[in-house]
């Protein structure tokens, strides 16, 4: 017999494989990245080394830095490599090419640009190794992943209360969706890469805090789809996709809802509107070896 939380459990593992399943029809040319998205929610699952290396969020981080700012994480460089490398040898084909020599990219080096969404160092590091960078940035979100969910479990009760700002509490990232759910249709904006969620007003656009609602406004889909929209900002072009849902989306489902909802975006970028392209936050976050070796991946 089967506890409750197994049982939930079990049912969210075989509700997110059945919308891979579905991504898979639908979206056939993603499959590269699916795979990668595959084995980070499963390691999200299964990897319980991650927890191990979490310290409490740093005490002298400024006023209105996510949790994840100027925290030092330490990892078993041994699962952390091990992990990093069997991400890099799925690898991303980028016109036609799959990813290089996993083995001349620092795993440790690669997480901690990634969380900290720092795309020049990841790409520095893709260079080096002879790799495409477009393909080891995704490696890289994909590997950070699992020890993202894990600092949103561990800190969960740290997220503060009121969160006034756009990007994550916890990781800095900007929300991949506005969820608008239950009775009371507030807006909750989710992370993408930790599954946070946070509430911000309505009439607020989440990148450059314009309140004037002549600059802001929705593109609707022709479809019957009603429940979803994208707003848009006019003041500085941003966009973001928004849904009415009964429930809020399962942190692991957030990225896969984003893929199934591509058609809004192409809505959104064909009207000239876009998302930005840094971070929300600089976290200047650290991740190191637990007391293992100093010199390589």
């Amino acid at each position: 017999m089967l506890w409750p939380n197994a049982r939930l459990r079990r049912h969210r593992d075989l509700e997110i494989q059945e919308r891979i399943a579905a991504a898979r029809l639908e979206h056939p040319e993603a499959e590269p990245w699916l795979a990668l998205l595959e084995a980070a929610l499963g390691e999200s699952e299964d990897g319980g080394w991650w927890e191990a290396g979490l310290p409490a969020p740093a005490a002298d981080r400024p006023v209105k830095a996510p949790l994840l700012c100027r925290t030092e994480i330490t990892l078993d460089e041994r699962a952390a490599r091990r992990w990093g490398r069997r991400l890099l040898k799925l690898g991303v084909p980028v016109n036609g090419r799959a990813g290089g020599a996993p083995q001349a990219i620092n795993v440790l080096v690669l997480l901690e640009a990634a969380v900290n969404q720092d795309d020049a160092s990841v790409d520095a590091l893709a260079r080096a190794a002879g790799m495409e960078p477009q393909a080891v940035r995704v490696v890289g979100q994909m590997a950070a992943l699992p020890l993202l969910h894990a600092c949103a479990r561990t800190w969960a009760g740290a997220v503060p209360s009121a969160w006034w700002e756009g990007y994550c509490p916890l990781c800095g990232a900007w929300p991949v969706v506005a969820e608008y759910a239950g009775l009371e249709r507030k807006r909750q904006l989710r992370c993408g890469r930790c599954g946070t969620a946070w509430v911000v007003p309505s009439l607020r656009c989440v990148f450059c805090d314009e309140t004037d609602h002549e600059q802001l406004g929705y593109l609707t889909p022709e479809s019957d789809e009603q429940m979803r929209r994208v707003e848009v900002c006019g003041t500085c072009k941003g966009y973001l996709k928004g849904v009415t849902t009964v429930r809020p989306l399962a942190a692991r489902a957030i990225l896969l809802d984003d893929l199934m909802t591509v058609h809004l975006d192409v809505a959104a970028l064909e009207r000239g509107y876009r998302r930005p392209e840094r971070p929300g936050y600089a976290l200047e976050a650290r991740v190191r070896a637990s007391g293992a070796r100093k010199d390589g991946a």
